[in-house]
């Protein structure tokens, strides 16, 4: 299991309990107690969780999803704001768009907020606000129950209004990204959600930085030829030979710098 994949493993178990002991992040995760432990204090050091005799506890109840969203948007934050940089070159006036939950797709609606005549649909909480003061874009926010430790909504209710709705582009992200197996999540949560948005859109597109590449998590969302434009960072250049097989795939591969 990635490092990434476990900080968001213990962050959101200790979320729900309050607490969490070594033994139960051992059995958790899959780990040495060592690793539980160098897991701990790492995330304390990042102001995840404080860490207490035989294990850590959250750090504070009353609002308990807002570290790991800042722990989420801190990782690889330069070369998300170059994506969405780039990812909003692809915004057209009158263009319908659907902004997926995430912090990559989060820092596009910070590039997006002073657009106009543009009709934006999200599940994100936080994009929803980011967007919500320009009266010239069209804001349409899907309801439902918000996924615990994030800000996204999830839950039939969104599925079906998805189901009545056509985009013209769907800007997606993603835990994890390998050739073989696809798009893949660390979350069973919110995959009928991410098919949906993959089936509605008329172009689909894939906004990842270069370290979700040659990972797998543990669900799949879909196939790579089910996308048609990935936004990713140099760091693609040095995964061997994946950009040209990308490219030989028929997706087009924008590298933001």
């Amino acid at each position: 299991m990635l490092r990434e994949e476990r900080t968001e493993r213990i962050l959101q178990y200790v979320t729900q309990h309050g607490f969490a002991r070594i033994q139960e992040i051992m059995e958790l995760c899959n780990v040495s107690r060592p690793t539980a432990v160098r897991d701990l204090i790492r995330m304390e050091n990042e102001g995840l969780l404080i860490r207490t005799h035989g294990g850590a506890r959250a750090i504070r109840k009353t609002a308990t999803f807002e570290p790991r969203h800042r722990w989420k948007e801190s990782q690889h934050a330069e070369e998300k704001k170059k994506i969405a940089a780039l990812a909003k070159e692809l915004v057209e006036e009158g263009d319908t768009v659907l902004l997926d939950s995430g912090t990559t797709t989060l820092m596009l609606a910070r590039e997006l907020a002073s657009f106009k005549n543009i009709t934006v649909i999200t599940n994100d909480i936080m994009i929803a606000m980011t967007l919500s003061a320009n009266d010239d874009i069209q804001l349409v926010m899907l309801g439902g129950q918000r996924r615990k430790g994030v800000y996204s909504l999830i839950g039939p209710f969104a599925e079906m209004l998805l189901n009545q709705l056509n985009v013209d582009k769907a800007f997606i992200g993603a835990a994890s990204v390998d050739l073989n197996r696809g798009i893949t999540n660390s979350n069973i949560e919110e995959i009928t959600l991410k098919k949906t948005i993959l089936d509605i859109s008329q172009r689909n597109i894939l906004l990842v930085d270069s370290s979700k590449f040659n990972n797998v998590g543990f669900v799949k969302v879909a196939d790579l030829d089910r996308i048609h434009t990935i936004i990713t960072d140099g760091g693609i250049r040095h995964k061997d030979s994946l950009l040209e097989q990308l490219q030989e795939m028929n997706i087009d591969v924008r590298i933001a710098h």
